[in-house]
């Protein structure tokens, strides 16, 4: 390697050091930009809050989000600059205002094509995803605002739940080997999310059908993604592992929801789990969502919600 060649790499690799350390310094605010809950109206772009209110309906400060832009210029190393954007839960609708330098762009889908949500939380990394008809919008913020945004989500679960249906206890858990094992065995993740976790669940736990896959305790978990999944009165909820084979990535839940007036039936095919999802009676075929799952835990389902649902 020539002298200039020399030069040249090291030049590379101060310049990837001195973007990290910066990256990582708490002392810029601006590089880890807090989402909160705005508490008055000044807290909201203006434009924002005229944009989302002519989509959603009469808006709320407590069903509301806003997540500060990152400001930085981009570089080889460093991520281009994010933009502020607000979040809004809404009487009509749901909607997404993100900043452009000028009035702003919103996304929005209406309460009543709002078919599923997906909620993921991984460490520090939020996604919340509402799936519509016909669209979807995704979220993306630092969950150390999941608090203030759970409330909205679970706000948001009961009012496009939709009526209830007939359900009978049952919890069935199939182990390792296929042999069924007893709810007091869950590992403490599992047990504390299906006891304690005020996200699982809309109605009360009294009627619930539970199925549970292969689960192990936290940071032993590897391979197909695995969890629990409940079926209540209003709603199929599946919570599992985060996909990610590496064993970090464990250390969360993907929380899948769908309404049951609008589940139509559920398969599973080379480790992924299919749910149709219905749009009415007379147009029974609607959109489908896929996500990974261990084919143990889609056994479960079967053998716990038996003919309450329909099987593909």
């Amino acid at each position: 390697m020539t002298a200039d060649n020399s030069d040249a790499g090291r030049h590379q690799v101060m310049e990837w050091l001195a973007s990290r350390v910066e990256s990582l310094s708490p002392a810029s605010e601006e590089l880890t930009p807090v989402p909160s809950r705005p508490a008055k109206l000044g807290d909201v772009p203006a434009a924002a809050w005229s944009q989302l209110e002519r989509c959603c309906g009469d808006l709320a400060l407590d069903r509301m989000l806003v997540i500060p832009g990152v400001r930085r210029p981009p570089s080889r190393w460093r991520r281009p600059a994010l933009r502020t954007r607000v979040v809004a839960f809404g009487p009509a609708a749901v909607g997404q205002w993100t900043d452009d330098d000028d009035a702003g762009t919103v996304e929005f889908i209406a309460l009543d094509d709002i078919r599923a949500i997906d909620d993921r939380l991984v460490l520090l990394y939020g996604r919340l995803s509402v799936i519509g008809r016909q669209s979807r919008i995704v979220v993306q913020y630092n969950a150390v605002a999941r608090r203030q945004l759970r409330e909205s989500i679970l706000w948001l679960r009961r009012s496009v739940a939709g009526p209830g249906f007939t359900t009978r206890h049952n919890f069935v858990w199939i182990g390792e080997k296929g042999n069924e094992r007893a709810e007091g065995d869950l590992p403490h993740k599992w047990a504390y999310m299906l006891g304690c976790r005020d996200d699982l669940r809309i109605d009360p736990s009294s009627n619930e059908m539970v199925a549970v896959g292969d689960v192990t305790e936290i940071g032993r978990s590897r391979g197909p993604t695995t969890g629990i999944s409940v079926l209540g009165p209003r709603e199929l909820v599946i919570a599992a592992e985060p996909p990610d084979s590496l064993r970090a990535s464990r250390y969360g839940v993907d929380l899948t929801v769908v309404p049951r007036c609008f589940l139509g039936d559920v398969g599973w095919h080379r480790g992924n789990l299919l749910i149709r999802l219905r749009e009415g009676d007379d147009l029974p075929s609607g959109p489908s969502i896929s996500r990974p799952l261990d084919e143990q835990l889609y056994q479960a389902m079967q053998r716990s919600f038996g003919d309450a649902v329909t099987w593909a």
